[in-house]
């Protein structure tokens, strides 16, 4: 048995930024160095089942996904690949993220009594996960324009991205809901999130800590062609780490859920 497993040959998740990216130049932009081993960005997968799951199925190399990618992918995904977004027009993404967004080291910036009470915007422009969200949302070689801004509120963990697009046509709010479970009522981890009422209508990333689940919801302005797209998760879980179990239960042809079934820490 030992030496069946020495002969395989490695599977690897990378949960660092080192391979989310396809193409070499898009690291001296965004990162701010040259690639040092392009030749494995050929073989790597983008690590979003949602998206890539068919692929995962025999990868052998996996690049973990941003968080703040996570939640604006999947939110705006299903609109982008049904050729539904005016490409002419730009998209404007704003994240509210928790603490742990920005790491293990410590700043004043995450030190909690300063953060109490605080609504900081740190990344207005340039934030390194514009290139993964225009990469994953990119079809018939149309780029999309993406603006993305983040803003840290008072959380530990937990992102609300606002996504906010323009369609081709002025569709009816049962044309897109129709276009989203499309998409996603197969998949174990998005949820539509969507009522006329309540505290919960809309995604809340309170409710979500500690679980998988990425929760989209959606507000269509009466009379124009503005789509706001709200997409929820827990950046230490579908936002990283939970996404990366999600990813190897694909490679290695295990139930998808396994480990992950955890309903969330709420109300806690």
């Amino acid at each position: 048995m030992i030496d069946r497993f020495r002969s395989l040959a490695p599977r690897i998740i990378d949960l660092s930024a080192d391979l989310r990216l396809a193409q070499p130049g898009d690291y001296l932009r965004w990162y701010g160095y040259t690639h040092p081993r392009p030749e494995l960005l050929v073989e790597r997968v983008y690590g979003l089942p949602e998206l890539h799951r068919e692929q995962l199925r025999t990868a052998k190399l996996v690049s973990g996904a941003g968080c703040n990618a996570t939640a604006t992918i999947l939110a705006l995904y299903p609109l982008f690949a049904s050729s539904l977004v005016d490409v002419d027009q730009a998209v404007v993404v704003e994240a509210k993220v928790g603490s742990s967004e920005g790491g293990s080291g410590f700043s004043l910036a995450s030190h909690h009594p300063e953060r109490s009470g605080a609504v900081r915007s740190f990344a207005p422009t340039g934030h390194r996960h514009t290139a993964e969200i225009a990469q994953e949302l990119t079809f018939h070689g149309q780029v999309p324009r993406i603006f993305f801004s983040a803003t840290a509120v008072e959380l530990v963990r937990g992102i609300l991205a606002t996504c906010h697009v323009f369609l081709k046509d002025d569709l009816e709010e049962k044309d897109i809901w129709r276009i989203y479970r499309q998409f996603y009522s197969a998949e174990p981890f998005i949820r539509i999130v969507k009522d006329k009422a309540g505290v919960y209508r809309y995604p809340e990333p309170k409710i979500l800590a500690g679980s998988n689940f990425c929760d989209v919801g959606f507000e269509k302005e009466a009379g124009s062609r503005r789509l706001v797209v709200m997409a929820a998760l827990d950046n230490l879980m579908k936002g990283a780490a939970g996404n990366a179990v999600q990813a190897m239960n694909v490679m290695c042809g295990w139930p998808e859920t396994t480990g992950l079934e955890f309903t969330g820490l709420h109300p806690i």
